[in-house]
């Protein structure tokens, strides 16, 4: 009779090591792919990306972002236009990504305006979100001579 016993606790105890094994990886992910904080340094805080271009001063850098049409609109052409002012950049590229909701990779790569040193551009477009409005956040990351330059954006679009 002792042997069922002595299973049962066996059982127990390894329940308990992947129940805490679980709770250990769910933590660790979430703090690691989670979205950096809304208060970190460089975003642009008081500007709508859905009535005008925003612009984010970063010491010596500026960078504007502008977003055509507007207001910005889910599952419809975007044309994206970032100005860089104060330093030469070079590979830019713009990251989405759902702010309440994981809604996949979208990354568009900027082109040079070749008449227009400092300018950038491409096309791209937002998925569509069933909730009806969704809070986004744009991610513009250049490398410029003085190294790497990375500002955030939010806005809802419908």
């Amino acid at each position: 009779m002792p042997q069922p016993e002595a299973q049962q606790s066996r059982s127990q105890y390894l329940y308990l090591i992947l129940l805490g094994g679980f709770i250990l990886a769910v933590w660790l992910g979430s703090s690691l792919f989670s979205l950096p904080s809304v208060e970190a340094p460089g975003i642009a805080s008081n500007c709508d990306l859905n009535s005008q271009s925003c612009t984010v001063d970063m010491g010596e850098v500026s960078l504007t972002l502008d977003i055509q049409p507007r207001p910005v609109r889910s599952m419809a052409p975007l044309n994206y236009r970032v100005s860089i002012d104060g330093a030469s950049a070079s590979n830019v590229v713009i990251n989405l990504q759902g702010s309440e909701m994981y809604m996949g990779i979208n990354q568009t790569q900027l082109t040079a305006v070749e008449s227009q040193p400092g300018f950038f551009s491409g096309k791209g477009e937002l998925a569509v979100c069933t909730t009806g409005e969704m809070l986004w956040r744009l991610t513009v990351s250049a490398e410029t001579a003085a190294g790497p330059l990375t500002t955030w954006f939010e806005f809802r679009a419908k």
